[in-house]
């Protein structure tokens, strides 16, 4: 059969012989990279739909692990996975590294896959390298960032958050408004911004709004990123917080104060019905309609606090920080709040108004803020990392063990016909002589 041979082919066939078609193509990969690298034959691979959405997706959150990706955009097949990958870090679009046993290869963009994913000229390109130290946080914010993004809700990364705030008025409201957020007048749905103070080199003070980054501090001049912003059906936003490890309590109210007073709050207004005044209490919409957090168990006390809002060995009240701050919160600036985690109920006859406890879940049905627990990702290298911060030294343990200590814990669930959110692994573990069973598997 004859074939008919591009020139690059028969000079790398006379330089190389004994060369196989893969090496071949792999050879035109590196020889086309860049931009344009996969759209042709000749070019040693194909872009596919999916190579196009991993593209988007890592340029968009920054950071992805191959395993995920495997999960989010190849049907599952870690080998299809690797391949794709391989072709794009030889196409120049990817980096890659792969010093994190636990995390496995880890990928980024390159500033050609940045711009064959984002459009060339976009403002979010940029070269950037994730340090290993917020690499755990990062691969779990692209957990909660997948979510949204594979079911087709709209949602802001921090690094969109932080570019697009920085620009004008005009431009940022045509980019909001294409994506679905509405600007809203306090009563019906939409976003109300907060403002924010900035003082120039001049010195003077300019007045600016802040639709997706949260004012916090006791002067509101200082701004919080959320990790993540999404856009509701009705046109608001819904921050997304990952905090793993816990703050000081100081520093941690100062950002949820942040949020309470960028959310909704009550206000009385002065109604007139069959020539009857009458006061009632009505929710005003701001800048955030929902923030979600997702933490650890140390962190989620802090923001919850103790059941009963007492603390269980001292006696001490313990409301957390979200209702401490609920609580505190009622000013002419703020509106009211302190009734949005409290709830009438007869008693003897009559009615009083008293503290709301968190369910399990960590979430209130229509309330504001809450906190959830992080969800145990799929990947077993996340999973294992994830559960050695919900752990104490005395009970942490090797990867290499990961496998074998979760078949007890799932074997003991399913005799017990409980799920995994029922019994979470690091709270089975601690109970019983499920610590000695583990330690006897893998002894």
């Amino acid at each position: 059969m004859v074939r008919i041979m591009a020139p690059w082919e028969v000079e790398f066939e006379a330089a190389h012989g004994d060369a196989t078609v893969h090496t071949w193509r792999r050879e035109r990969r590196l020889r086309t990279a860049g931009v344009a690298s996969g759209t042709a034959y000749g070019h040693g691979w194909l872009r596919g739909d999916a190579d196009e959405r991993v593209l988007e997706f890592v340029s968009r959150f920054s950071v992805a692990s191959v395993r995920q990706l495997a999960l989010w955009f190849y049907d599952g097949s870690v080998h299809t996975a690797r391949q794709r990958v391989q072709k794009m870090v030889e196409a120049g679009l990817l980096d890659r590294e792969s010093t994190l046993s636990w995390a496995g290869t880890v990928v980024w963009p390159t500033l050609d896959g940045q711009r064959v994913a984002l459009g060339e000229g976009h403002p979010l390109i940029g070269s950037f390298r994730p340090p290993e130290s917020q690499m755990l946080h990062r691969l779990l914010v692209s957990e909660r960032g997948a979510e949204f993004f594979l079911a087709g809700v709209e949602v802001f990364s921090e690094r969109e958050i932080r570019l697009f705030e920085q620009r004008g008025p005009g431009e940022f409201g045509q980019w909001l408004s294409e994506r679905g957020v509405k600007a809203g007048d306090g009563t019906s749905a939409g976003v109300v911004p907060s403002v924010y103070s900035e003082e120039l080199n001049s010195g003077e003070m300019m007045r600016r709004e802040r639709w997706l980054a949260c004012p916090t501090g006791t002067a509101r001049k200082s701004l919080r990123f959320p990790d993540l912003v999404a856009v509701t059906p009705e046109g608001e936003l819904r921050a997304v917080e990952v905090e793993l490890a816990p703050k000081e309590t100081p520093r941690l109210a100062a950002i949820v104060d942040g949020y309470r007073d960028a959310g909704p709050y009550l206000s009385t207004v002065t109604e007139v019905v069959d020539g009857k005044s009458r006061t009632v209490a009505k929710m005003r919409r701001r800048q955030f309609r929902y923030v979600d957090w997702y933490a650890t168990p140390p962190v989620r006390r802090a923001l919850l606090g103790d059941v009963g809002a007492v603390h269980p060995t001292t006696g001490s009240p313990s409301l957390g920080v979200i209702r401490d701050s609920y609580m505190r919160g009622r000013s002419d600036v703020t509106g009211r709040t302190d009734h949005v985690y409290t709830e009438v109920v007869n008693v003897d006859g009559g009615q009083e108004r008293r503290l709301m406890d968190w369910p399990g879940s960590g979430v209130i049905t229509n309330r504001p803020m809450s906190a959830r627990a992080l969800p145990m990702p799929a990947d077993d290298g996340l999973a294992w990392r994830v559960q050695q911060l919900c752990l104490t030294s005395t009970y942490q343990f090797p990867f290499r063990e990961w496998g074998r200590w979760r078949d007890v814990w799932l074997r003991d669930l399913e005799q017990l016909g409980r799920q995994p959110d029922d019994s979470p692994f690091h709270e089975w573990l601690r109970a019983g002589d499920n610590l000695r069973r583990c330690k006897e598997r893998t002894r």
